[in-house]
């Protein structure tokens, strides 16, 4: 067997930093208690930052001044207030920096922390507000759609880039007691003057030649998944779709009951690129982490 080329074992947390973001109470207490478990567990520090975005977002009544409550101003005092009695009613006695600011959630992001890339934020599904953050931000997410308190089964869907495998080896390492699955979904590399491209959508029209091509890389293909899954020790499935990129992956993921759908950019390709990731994420309803290394 052809051994894979070795990444560097990891010796440093990959995230510094986590920060619970809240935009509104949803999943509070949820999101709350997996960011201290795993700021504990991986000894990185932690914030709470709580962006309110009125125009997603109403504002509850009892975060605004009573003085001047029809002026709709936010009573910042009251709202840490609010998240502290949510992080005492979970038995947490640590005192962790509580940020609040009004509107803008992606500047705020990207001027808080500096485009600091070693900053995961954990956060409730927004479909709008996620996407913003996804496309503008550089940072990783950890999206909360389901009430799940421990995964059983992850799924990673990878391809055979540098990105792919660091992104199997920090899964492994933040997730070392769960069931973790590698997907690869077959691709035809066609070349670009015989198919027409619609993103996510290839409508080839094959010569015998391509064909015979196809074969033979879907062979190496094989080959080297299998090469994965016995250097990283995990199990894995291959999948030949036969639609679209993205419809192949959400079939694949919904199917079989899975928890968690690790995805990581790659911006210079088609897949695991943002469009794709949003359009999983939109319509997979599993909880996400995306890592954006």
């Amino acid at each position: 067997m052809k051994k894979i080329e070795e990444l560097e074992p990891i010796t440093n947390h990959p995230f510094k930093r986590v920060v619970v973001l809240l935009s509104n109470l949803e999943k509070i207490n949820q999101l709350l208690q997996k960011a201290v478990d795993f700021s504990q567990q991986h000894q990185t520090s932690l914030e709470i930052l709580y962006v309110q975005e009125e125009a997603l977002f109403e504002i509850p009544d009892y975060f605004l001044s009573e003085s001047e409550i029809t002026h709709e101003r936010l009573d910042k005092k009251r709202i840490k207030a609010k998240i502290q009695e949510h992080l005492l009613a979970l038995g947490v006695q640590e005192k962790y920096a509580i940020l609040i600011y009004e509107n803008d959630t992606v500047n705020q992001l990207l001027y808080t922390f500096k485009e600091q890339k070693e900053t995961l934020f954990i956060t409730a599904y927004h479909q709008e507000l996620n996407e913003k953050l996804i496309e503008k931000t550089p940072y990783s997410f950890w999206i909360i759609k389901k009430s799940v308190p421990q995964y059983k089964m992850i799924a990673l869907p990878l391809d055979f880039s540098e990105n792919g495998k660091k992104a199997l080896q920090i899964t492994q390492h933040l997730f070392s007691k769960n069931a973790i699955t590698i997907v690869h979904d077959y691709r035809y590399l066609l070349d670009a003057v015989e198919i027409q491209v619609d993103y996510l959508n290839l409508i080839p029209i094959l010569s015998p030649d391509t064909i015979a091509f196809n074969e033979r890389l879907k062979e190496k293909q094989k080959e080297k998944f299998e090469n994965y899954k016995k250097e990283f020790r995990v199990k894995g499935e291959c999948i030949e779709g036969k639609g679209a990129l993205d419809q192949d992956l959400m079939n694949y993921i919904s199917k079989r009951g899975f928890d968690l759908t690790i995805l990581y950019h790659q911006d210079s390709e088609l897949f695991l690129s943002p469009s794709l990731i949003l359009t999983l994420l939109k319509e997979v309803s599993t909880d996400f982490f995306i890592f954006n290394l």
